[in-house]
């Protein structure tokens, strides 16, 4: 993981404005007006998930609920599908989650939660 204060200053910027979006406690507040933020919370409820077997979208509902405070997590649902981080089948019955490296950017700022929440 990079520090933050070995980053460039731009992404330190667009970094802390994401970390920004999240809670004391690790909880997304509000939906990043940003495409990048948005991506960036995204990878972070996306790590959140468990890695393997199968969810059924009531399962999938439940976990995110319990991520955010702004309360559309169709919204999160749809977003974490179309970056192909999260897959179901054509009757949307069964999800799960697919296997990814974290990128940098989003490592950095799971620290970066994890540092305002300590």
């Amino acid at each position: 993981m990079v520090a933050p204060d070995d980053l460039d200053p731009a992404t330190r910027r667009r970094l802390s404005r994401a970390a920004r979006c999240f809670s004391a406690d690790g909880r997304l507040q509000r939906w990043p007006s940003k495409r990048s933020d948005q991506e960036l919370a995204l990878w972070v409820i996306w790590s959140q998930m468990p890695g393997d077997g199968q969810l059924s979208e009531l399962d999938v509902n439940a976990m995110l609920r319990t991520w955010h405070d702004f309360e559309d997590y169709v919204l999160l649902r749809r977003e974490l599908c179309e970056l192909d981080l999260l897959r179901r089948t054509p009757d949307g019955a069964i999800y799960r989650r697919v296997s990814h490296d974290l990128p940098q950017d989003a490592e950095t700022l799971l620290h970066l939660i994890a540092a305002q929440t300590a």
